[in-house]
């Protein structure tokens, strides 16, 4: 955290060699399209890594999550956080030719984006011209701005991307790759931008195939259909890994699986049932059976080893379903009809975990069958239900829900924002309590390194304690791709796509 506070110097990246026998156009298949270019919504599943192509950050991430300069090449705080002065690069151009200035910086935090609107830089006052090339931004409160501002969701667009009407034009960014074409829920065209203030791409286009079905995006890829795929199932993963024309890149990413409870109704309002469900999952087993071996087991830790601030010493839930059925049993549930559901004051244990549908059901729906049948052991009776989104937000704003299965939530790289998901005003929050709320508060208005480190700390100690949620598995990302794509390295950070230096070779 500390180099926050410092002046970060610029580092230069690597070129991609520019082979003569190589060809340059790269096919990506991806389970959803993008269904937003502009600043005022939030772009939904894979439609992010497309825009990590078209758009940048003030700030940016490298593959291990260590925070370097990107549209900024320097920044400092006077004032421990109150304040935040960028220093912005003098010889980027927009994909229309139009300089990036002070002025787009302006334009893409004003109070019509998604990132002003919605909370995450809520504590964002105004922004201040201190001249074409210096930015200060001045918050309400102190905080460690720089790691809000690598997400690639609420990143730096040209104010000529809207029309003098105010209605958005086109996506016009900074990034390496131009928007060329899209055509609705089949692919989304990006041609190189040859002038790129950074190293340029080997390739000449990018062209992203929307394939929804996971099993489709594998055979896409082994039939050559496309180069390279995202989010592939973990059932495929040990096969691939076995073919020669197929390379498998893996690495523990920042996003964790959780199940969060509604605390405030049903059965879970009560802290020994939510404890009883966490020692009665083995999330051990699960990595290494529905997951195979894909992911590590997160016993209830909110982070994933990843992040910073992730405690490695934590007393996490081991599994033990005669605990569980303890914990029940010292709380009052009784089986007093030996029908196998535990009662009581009349009313049976039974929940129902929620499962949204899209992307993560592939993922989801087996990892909560697991549970289904785990929870059967300790006596509680729990069915499954897979929504559309819109109707799990109905079930969440009228509290008609028991839990709800999710993963990532208030995670843009390493910091550990998330804990934001269980804060008593957060949207998505069921759970109330002002100290876990003034905790969480005051780790998140600090820049001083060991102070928010011990206040992390201590959520994960609470989280661990009070369970507003249990957290199933870190999560592995899977990227696959033929052979003859060579330059890859994959990041840790979800979701992104690093392309530098990636080029095809023909194949002999």
């Amino acid at each position: 955290m500390g180099g926050l506070i410092a002046t970060v110097l610029l580092t230069a990246g690597c070129t991609a060699p520019q082979e003569d026998d190589a060809t340059n156009e790269l096919v990506v298949g991806i389970s959803t399209d993008v269904n937003n270019w502009y600043l005022d919504k939030f772009p939904d599943g894979d439609g992010r890594f497309v825009w990590s192509q078209v758009y940048e950050t003030l700030v940016r991430l490298d593959t291990d999550l260590n925070i370097v300069p990107g549209l900024a090449e320097s920044w400092e705080t006077p004032d421990d956080g109150k304040t935040w002065i960028f220093h912005l690069r003098d010889d980027v151009y927009f994909h229309d030719g139009t300089p990036f200035d002070a002025n787009s910086v302006v334009f893409s935090y004003s109070n019509e984006s998604y990132v002003k609107k919605m909370g995450a830089l809520r504590a964002l006052d105004h922004i201040e011209i201190i001249d074409e090339n210096t930015v200060k931004f001045v918050m309400n409160k102190p905080m460690p701005l720089p790691f809000y501002l690598t997400h690639v969701a609420w990143p730096i667009m040209s104010p000529s991307c809207v029309h003098e009407n105010g209605n958005f034009a086109e996506p016009i960014g900074t990034g390496p790759f131009k928007f060329e074409k899209q055509v609705t829920d089949q692919e989304i065209v990006l041609v190189r931008n040859d002038k790129y203030w950074g190293d340029k791409p080997a390739l000449e286009t990018v062209t992203f195939k929307v394939i929804p079905e996971a099993t489709t995006r594998v055979m896409a890829l082994e039939t050559k259909e496309v180069d390279m795929a995202i989010k592939l199932p973990e059932y495929d993963v040990s096969r691939l890994e076995e073919e020669p024309d197929v390379d498998v890149y893996r690495k523990l990413t920042t996003f964790t699986d959780f199940l969060q409870f509604n605390c405030n109704s049903g059965v879970f309002k009560d802290k020994e049932v939510r404890k009883a469900v966490a020692y009665s999952i083995n999330t051990e087993q699960m990595v290494n059976t529905v997951l195979e071996g894909i992911g590590s087991p997160a016993k209830g830790r909110a982070f994933s080893p990843v992040m910073m601030y992730s405690n490695p010493e934590l007393d996490l839930y081991e599994y033990n379903v005669e605990k569980a059925r303890d914990i029940l049993y010292e709380a009052g549930w009784q089986d007093s009809d030996n029908d196998g559901v535990l009662e009581k004051n009349g009313e049976p244990l039974k929940a129902t975990i929620v499962v949204g549908k899209g992307v993560w059901a592939s993922r989801h729906v087996p990892m909560a069958e697991a549970i289904q049948g785990t929870l059967q052991k300790v006596g509680m009776d729990a069915d499954i239900q897979v929504l559309e989104s819109g109707a799990i937000n109905k079930l969440e704003n009228e509290g008609q829900f028991d839990v709800i299965f999710r993963t990532g939530y208030f995670v843009w790289g390493p910091y550990p924002r998330h804990f934001f998901v269980h804060q008593s005003y957060c949207p998505y929050s069921h759970y109330n309590n002002p100290e876990y709320d003034k905790l969480a508060n005051a780790a998140d208005s600090t820049v001083d390194p060991e102070k928010q480190k011990q206040l992390y700390y201590d959520l994960q100690d609470m989280v661990l304690e009070e369970l507003p949620a249990f957290y199933l598995v870190h999560e592995e990302k899977i990227i696959a791709a033929n052979s003859y794509v060579k330059g890859y390295q994959i990041t840790a950070e979800d979701p992104w796509l690093n392309l530098e230096g990636v080029y095809l070779e023909e194949e002999q």
